[in-house]
């Protein structure tokens, strides 16, 4: 019977081959885009145009100034084809955002406002997930906010202000999640490689800066000159005309030397090793120079008003560090405590350094959880950061 059936069926299929001719290779598809930004943009373009109530609570959501509500998952239901795309954009290596760094000042970056709104929806998208006891595709859609930050990249200081802001945010929703998850090592084992290999683990704005740098020295050469006044008027308020009277080549030589010297000098401390105190102190003690010479100097007025702040990049820049240390730092408390059963009487070894010392963290236990202080005050807030973390 079997072999009966077999002969049947290839007769069959001899006759249909003879019909249909020799069969060819199906062709190979086109390649997924591998630069991170073309999905991004479509992610942007796929998030629905609706001004309901879910549009208007996702930050509150993300952010956990509200719980998720039943609004806020009809809401998110309408957007899982852009949260998709931008999971899957948060895979890829490459992110080229194609924007025209050449026009310097005048560069537009209408990315940004999106990346912002981008980073809500995915983790608003987390607070849902985490409150329906899915923690591990909830930590998944965090790390995928962390990667969002570090393709927003730090080529111009408004991006690497973004990223920040981000990560920021990523920061807070994975300390709300950890207090509401039950102990599980294997997954607290995995979230700290995760964040381990995090993009905010490396960002700086020292990149950032350096670019800075440079679009400023071209905006004044002389024959960007017609273009300057423009953007010192929009910097010092002033009447473009009544700073175009001003600007000789001689004054633009004199502000770039300026500038270069300035710059260089605050670079070196930006990428520098030295004690938080010590390099707030250098910057500091930089800007005041600079805000006294611009008094009897007109060239260094004009630095003034193009040059970045640095010392508060700097501020920034410490800040988001120990935050995210913080972060890592608490994680190895709780995995000691899912192995254990129990808080450490102080803080593993080997945890990650508060940059404001240099050393650990001060680890106290508390009724509900654990609290993490850094060991010197944020000089720009004139207090010391602390973070709480609570233990299910």
């Amino acid at each position: 019977m079997k072999a009966t059936t077999g002969l049947m069926m290839a007769v069959v299929t001899g006759a249909f081959c003879a019909c249909v001719g020799p069969v060819t290779a199906v062709a190979a598809l086109p390649p997924d885009p591998d630069n991170a930004a073309l999905l991004y943009y479509q992610a942007f373009l796929l998030v629905p145009q609706d001004d309901g109530a879910g549009a208007d609570m996702k930050a509150d959501v993300a952010t956990g100034k509200i719980p998720p509500n039943d609004q806020m998952k009809e809401y998110l239901k309408k957007c899982r084809d852009a949260i998709d795309c931008a999971l899957s954009a948060s895979q890829l290596q490459r992110c080229d955002w194609g924007l025209q760094y050449s026009k310097g000042f005048s560069a537009v970056f209408p990315h940004l406002a999106q990346v912002r709104s981008l980073s809500f929806l995915i983790l608003a998208d987390a607070r849902v997930l985490a409150a329906e006891g899915d923690y591990r595709q909830a930590l998944e859609r965090c790390l995928a906010a962390y990667r969002l930050a570090g393709h927003v990249g730090d080529e111009v200081f408004i991006s690497f202000l973004v990223a920040v802001a981000v990560d920021a945010q990523a920061n807070k929703c994975v300390t709300a999640i950890l207090s509401e998850m039950p102990a599980d090592v294997d997954m607290l084992a995995w979230l700290k490689g995760q964040l381990a290999l995090a993009p905010v683990g490396t960002l700086t704005a020292e990149r950032s800066m350096a670019i800075e740098k440079e679009v400023s020295l071209r905006a004044l050469q002389p024959e960007r000159m017609d273009d300057l006044p423009g953007i010192l008027a929009q910097s010092e308020g002033a009447e473009v005309e009544k700073i175009r009277k001003t600007l000789t080549e001689p004054l633009l030589a004199q502000a770039r030397e300026h500038y270069s010297k300035y710059m260089d000098s605050a670079l070196a401390v930006l990428s520098g090793n030295n004690p938080y105190t010590e390099s707030y102190a250098k910057l500091q003690g930089l800007a005041s120079q600079m805000e006294q010479a611009a008094v009897r100097d007109p060239a260094v007025a004009l630095v003034k008003a193009l040059a970045p702040t640095v010392l508060r990049v700097y501020v920034l820049q410490t800040r988001y560090q120990a935050d995210f240390n913080a972060l890592r730092a608490a994680l190895d408390v709780y995995l000691a405590k899912a192995g254990a059963g129990r808080l450490p009487t102080s803080l593993p070894a080997a945890a990650p350094r508060d940059p404001y010392t240099g050393g650990e963290f001060k680890y106290q236990p508390t009724g509900n959880g654990f609290v993490l202080r850094c060991g010197a005050k944020d000089l720009d807030k004139n207090e010391v950061r602390q973070y709480e973390f609570k233990v299910k």
